[in-house]
């Protein structure tokens, strides 16, 4: 199997937000995206927008098989969760939160040497990884 150079690490949000409201996102961020440049997912952020679905906090106009299908663009690569990534979940610094998809994710970030793309200030803060981080803007409802 040919292993991928990436750079980026997607977190969740960003990796949602670019697919249901790309107007949210800055400039300098949807140009990392777009590039042709592969990127990684975690796949623990599958899990994670199917529970927000299941909870209502992740509103599609389609099922989430075809917002999956959608949203799993060709240059986006799932990173399975490794041995040495859930060892590191336990290893990133007390004064990082406890929410376990983004200890996972950080982790991810962390042990693969990526840049993780995230709106979450609590990551940018925690300084686990490298980070390329953007205030998230939510649209109003007349925005939409």
């Amino acid at each position: 199997m040919e292993r991928i150079a990436l750079k980026y690490l997607l977190d969740t949000a960003p990796w949602i937000n670019a697919v249901l409201l790309p107007t949210s996102i800055p400039n300098r961020i949807l140009t990392l995206l777009a590039s042709g440049e592969p990127k990684g997912l975690c796949a623990i952020s599958l899990l994670e927008a199917a529970i927000l679905y299941r909870l209502k906090r992740l509103e599609l106009r389609s099922t989430l098989a075809q917002f999956f299908e959608a949203a799993l663009a060709e240059n986006l690569h799932l990173i399975e969760l490794t041995p040495a990534i859930a060892i590191k979940t336990n290893e990133l610094s007390d004064r990082f939160h406890g929410d376990p998809f983004d200890r996972t994710i950080v982790a991810t970030a962390a042990v693969m040497g990526l840049t993780l793309i995230t709106a979450d200030r609590a990551i940018l803060e925690a300084e686990q990884c490298a980070v390329e981080y953007y205030p998230f803007k939510p649209l109003r409802a007349q925005d939409r």
